[in-house]
């Protein structure tokens, strides 16, 4: 069923007629779409021209700083930092050679645990259960408690590793 639009100069029907809306509404889109991307394109490199212009403005302001510093003091600060440095790389050995103790007696600790519930196990083929339910409890409570402690430790120390090796890695 074809409509056509007669009027003097014109004719075309009402089929072409919405084939070409239909073909400008999807272009319209492509385009859309296009500027959507080129927006996102020049949103994003405007962020990456500002991060660099305030990156050469700090690198400026250390600069002018660097220039009204005598070297000597330039140098004497460096090696200020650097014996920061060792002093926190060498309490970093210790840390880790002291995490490293920590988690030998945990390992020592656990040993003798398992020892010791074996033994109660067997007590409790020819003992009264209570009695070993009793020292079973006791036992689980304090070797808990010295467990509790050494891991709060060790998490203590290795969050104290962490920090120190932060910026230097």
């Amino acid at each position: 069923m074809s409509y056509t639009l007669n009027s003097p100069g014109m004719n075309c029907s009402l089929e072409k007629v919405l084939a070409d809306a239909k073909s400008l509404v999807e272009r319209l889109r492509n385009h859309d779409n296009a500027a959507e991307m080129l927006i996102e394109q020049t949103t994003s490199l405007n962020k990456r021209v500002e991060a660099m212009k305030q990156y050469q403005e700090e690198i400026d302001t250390l600069n002018q700083v660097a220039r009204h510093r005598p070297r000597s003091s330039l140098v004497l600060g460096i090696q200020q930092e650097n014996r920061q440095i060792r002093q926190l790389q060498l309490e970093n050995k210790e840390l880790r050679t002291s995490l490293e103790e920590h988690q030998s007696a945990l390992e020592l600790i656990m040993t003798k645990y398992r020892e010791q519930v074996f033994r109660l196990l067997m007590a409790s083929k020819r003992d009264d259960p209570a009695i070993v339910n009793q020292l079973k409890e006791q036992h689980t409570t304090e070797m808990q408690a010295h467990i509790d402690k050494i891991n709060e430790m060790a998490s203590v120390m290795k969050k104290a590793i962490e920090v120190d090796e932060g910026p230097f890695m």
